[in-house]
């Protein structure tokens, strides 16, 4: 009976963009696990989910990071040839290529998505500290620049180190620490130099939150919650050390914080929320108190440590954006640790040996997860060749004259993709946005 209903039924079918990004490896094989036809879009030729056994079809996109709008007529040019039930995006450029062909896309196919303007709040580090404060959710004191002569009035009253941050952009991109008064309008020059447009704001200055990086990714309609994971990061960027390769948290472990999960659903709930995001938030080593980094609007590189607790985020989001009923687990277990050995972050193989060897003997502990799938080794033939990409930057940062001279105080990152319309939107307007 099954198998005939099998072949009357149509197939239930998504398709997963960024195919070249570790969670979207992620994504493709929860969805591969119960049964979903995956067809896998990437502008890299050698994606790693094009190797894994679950991807039913391969497509070559253009760039959404060089060439948004090429992106964009592609993206509803191929909703529109084939019937899909539900569209998953995981990288940065991709979603804002999504946002901008919002309607479309969801009159195609199923893609839970947020208002514009709440999804611009998210996305803008200058807008969800307002937003934040506006709440009563703790996030560090913020100092928004009119002009670069706001610089020198506030310098000397601000308390050292100072994180300066570009309003638009993730991964590391346009963030530097000015340790003193004296290194901080030259830093925030600098950073402001990186800007992708002029008519974006100037970059805000903050203090920094010594602690811990942790997490909340949460599955949302209407702002409220439908499934919610929590994480700490057991291994991280931190620009206080001047790491310039490895910007992502190599190893990450399942906790419940009822502190800041309050504090994620309070944001979510004010913007109204609809799909996934993840708050960031940093765990005060001085006070214990959980400040609010920013909010990331969509699938992130923790994904592998949700699935492995009990919460298959990707499989749920399909669910929602099919119509279906959603049945989320009420909690997850706690005390899961989960290593990238290879997917992420073999840069800190170079940069921090001990801590990648202690990492990779941690995996042989029962309980403790890595992204080493011997069920799916396909994909780890781009993971390799991802290596070799990370030794060759490596050598390259060791060797070259022009990076020992690199100042102390600017943490080296690969620019970031062009903005797109909604992240050039520099309005000061509404911190809470209304419904969309």
């Amino acid at each position: 009976m099954i198998l005939r209903l099998r072949k009357i039924l149509p197939a239930f079918c998504a398709l997963v963009l960024d195919g070249q990004d570790c969670h979207a490896l992620t994504g493709l094989r929860s969805l591969g696990r119960h049964n979903v036809q995956v067809t896998v879009a990437s502008d890299k030729p050698d994606a790693m989910s094009f190797y894994s056994r679950y991807c039913t079809q391969r497509l070559r996109s253009p760039s959404a990071a060089r060439d948004p709008e090429i992106y964009g007529e592609w993206l509803l040019r191929t909703l529109g040839e084939k019937r899909y039930d539900a569209l998953l995006f995981f990288g940065e450029a991709s979603a804002n290529v999504v946002m901008a062909h919002r309607d479309a896309v969801q009159a195609l196919t199923g893609c839970p998505l947020p208002s514009p303007d709440a999804f611009l709040t998210a996305d803008r580090k200058d807008r969800v500290m307002r937003l934040a404060h506006s709440i009563g959710v703790r996030a560090p004191h913020t100092h928004e620049l009119a002009s670069l002569d706001d610089v020198h009035a506030l310098a000397t009253s601000l308390r050292y180190p100072v994180v300066v941050k570009g309003v638009w952009g993730s991964c590391g991109h346009q963030v530097a620490v000015a340790r003193d008064a004296a290194a901080l309008r030259p830093t925030v020059e600098r950073v402001a130099a990186l800007r992708q447009t002029p008519d974006l704001p100037l970059p805000i200055l903050q203090e920094y939150i010594p602690g811990v990086g942790y997490g909340v990714s949460a599955l949302c309609r209407d702002g409220a919650p439908v499934a919610v994971f929590q994480h700490r990061r057991l291994e991280e960027h931190d620009i206080m050390r001047g790491v310039t390769l490895a910007h992502g948290a190599a190893g990450a472990e399942s906790v419940d914080e009822p502190e800041m999960r309050d504090a994620a659903a309070a944001l979510l709930r004010a913007l109204h929320w609809d799909g996934m995001a993840m708050v960031e938030f940093r765990r005060s080593s001085l006070d214990g108190h959980f400040y609010l980094m920013e909010i990331n609007p969509r699938f992130v590189g923790s994904l592998d440590l949700a699935v492995a607790s009990g919460v298959d985020l990707p499989w749920l989001y399909t669910q929602q954006a099919a119509g279906r009923p959603v049945i989320a687990p009420r909690s997850h277990r706690t005390g899961v640790r989960y290593h990238w050995l290879l997917s992420k972050n073999v840069a800190q193989a170079f940069e921090n040996p001990t801590g990648y060897l202690r990492a990779a003997l941690g995996t042989l502990r029962p309980g403790v997860h890595s992204d080493l799938c011997w069920s799916d080794p396909g994909p780890h033939y781009a993971h390799l060749r991802a290596a070799a990409w990370w030794i060759r930057e490596h050598r390259r940062e060791t060797h070259a004259p022009a990076a020992a001279a690199a100042p102390s105080d600017l943490v080296a990152a690969p620019v970031a993709p062009a903005a797109p319309a909604l992240a050039r939107e520099a309005t000061l307007e509404p911190e809470v946005p209304t419904r969309g």
